[in-house]
């Protein structure tokens, strides 16, 4: 087959190097342009075009790939299929149109439920006891396009966005393979989405990783694990008259606790426990600004926190 493989994000690394295993290597790598990190403001590749670059594949970066130079540049490769993954970019009719078999998507959910750019990490949101990742043909729509494949996984409860990302990102490359493999033998089935069940999920914003401590601590509990380790669940800590902010790793449930939402109710050895609307959570890891993580008993040693007080005040 003659693949050409778009894609920026993490998500779709496993999948082009399963490609590369099993013979498909794409004949042309898309990725959105180097982008300035960090204080130093360093271009650095995005975690697909660095793959692409240390499996020796050609690489084009274009600003916009809906603009007729790109478009041309997928042309010329005669393409039988393009595969976008977590591209990040809405793909017009003109680029879908292009390659012979269509264009694959990998998607991390059970299509229809969860349509949008946060997938893994709105299955741990909602608890949902499964999820799994889909192998579609695109359309027009916001992932709405026929499945061919998926694959199911049961929920443990206790996953981070990190573990499940991971996790299905692997299952999806070795299904993406089996997609490819089949449209090409003219062997593949698709089957339309139910779109009465759908639910969508937008890019997450950093503000939505605040603790709101008037929720229930299952909904708090649960947007810790699901944004670990981006953004970074966080809450505002008084400490000696000053709010120090503070990004929770890990939190246990107490469900048998009550007080106010935010409010201290233990703050002592290795206990840190804050109400909220309903229940309450042991802070289990923390880590402040500029600091390296710790445990509950070393962040009470060198912040100490006063009973009663109210975190995000």
């Amino acid at each position: 087959m003659n693949i050409v493989f778009a894609g920026t994000g993490a998500f779709g690394v496993p999948s082009l190097g399963a490609l590369v295993e099993a013979g498909l290597a794409p004949a042309l790598v898309i990725s959105q342009p180097d982008r300035a990190k960090g204080r130093s403001g360093t271009a650095t590749p995005p975690p697909l075009a660095a793959e692409a670059t240390r499996l020796g594949l050609p690489l084009f970066q274009p600003e916009k790939l809906n603009r007729p130079e790109p478009r041309a540049r997928i042309d010329e490769q005669r393409p039988d299929a393009l595969v976008v993954i977590a591209y990040g970019q809405i793909l017009r009719p003109k680029v879908l149109a292009i390659p012979r078999l269509g264009c694959v998507n990998v998607h991390g959910s059970l299509l229809p439920r969860h349509r949008g750019a946060s997938p893994v990490q709105a299955a741990v949101l909602a608890g949902d006891a499964e999820t799994g990742v889909t192998v579609m043909l695109m359309d027009e729509g916001l992932d709405s396009g026929p499945v061919l494949l998926q694959d199911r996984m049961t929920l443990k409860g206790n996953e981070t966005g990190g573990d499940l990302h991971d996790e299905l990102a692997r299952r999806g490359a070795a299904l993406l393979v089996d997609a490819l493999r089949g449209l090409d033998g003219g062997m593949a089935v698709s089957r339309p989405q139910e779109h009465d069940l759908a639910t969508t999920c937008g890019l997450i914003q950093k503000t939505e990783a605040r603790l709101d401590w008037r929720c229930s601590a299952i909904e708090l509990e649960r947007r810790v694990r699901a944004y670990d380790p981006w953004p970074g669940a966080y809450t505002t800590v008084p400490v000696r008259g000053r709010e120090q902010r503070v990004v929770v790793e890990a939190v246990g449930l107490e469900m048998d606790v009550n007080g106010a939402p935010g409010e201290v109710v233990a703050a002592s050895n290795d206990r840190f426990i804050v109400a909220a609307g309903e229940g309450a959570l042991a802070l289990l890891r923390l880590k402040p600004a500029g600091k390296r993580p710790m445990d509950a008993a070393a962040f009470l040693r060198g912040y100490p926190v006063e009973m009663g007080a109210v975190l995000d005040s």
